[in-house]
């Protein structure tokens, strides 16, 4: 076997470490996304040192780390890492142009659930578009 169809193809790494528009979002036709894949190295690293940092207090009796706690990780991380940018949010009509802090007040809200679905399901799908984008360069590299 050779190694370049083992080996994940740089092109494919770069969309997710690099950010990825993605504009077919379930429930929010006009929202467009700039977002990481999850499997990012930059994503890992981020909620992994935060996975570490959690408290003896913040875990239970088996030392896994509880929901609410592991919830404000999983925003955290949509804030500091995955989410890069917006097109489509409106307040009043008007657009909004992304920024951390709103995208961070959002999604850390108790009433953020939706954004955070968003974020999540186009991060996911940059993912999936990693492992098309490996597909697809290994079909193109194939000999006929």
């Amino acid at each position: 076997m050779d190694i370049t169809e083992i080996l994940i193809p740089e092109q494919a790494i770069e969309s997710v470490e690099d950010g990825h528009w993605i504009d077919d979002i379930i429930g929010a036709p006009t929202l467009k996304l700039k977002v990481r894949g999850l499997s990012s190295r930059k994503v890992q690293n981020y909620r992994d040192n935060k996975f570490r940092r959690v408290a003896r207090k913040d875990r239970d009796a088996q030392g896994n780390i509880k929901a609410e706690v592991l919830s404000q990780i999983t925003r955290d991380t949509l804030v500091e890492v995955v989410l890069l940018d917006w097109d489509g949010i409106k307040e009043n009509g008007k657009p909004v142009p992304y920024s951390k802090d709103l995208a961070r007040k959002w999604l850390t809200s108790r009433n953020g659930d939706r954004l955070v679905g968003f974020v999540t399901d186009a991060a996911l799908q940059v993912d999936d578009l990693q492992n098309e984008t490996t597909e697809e360069l290994e079909k193109n590299s194939l000999p006929s």
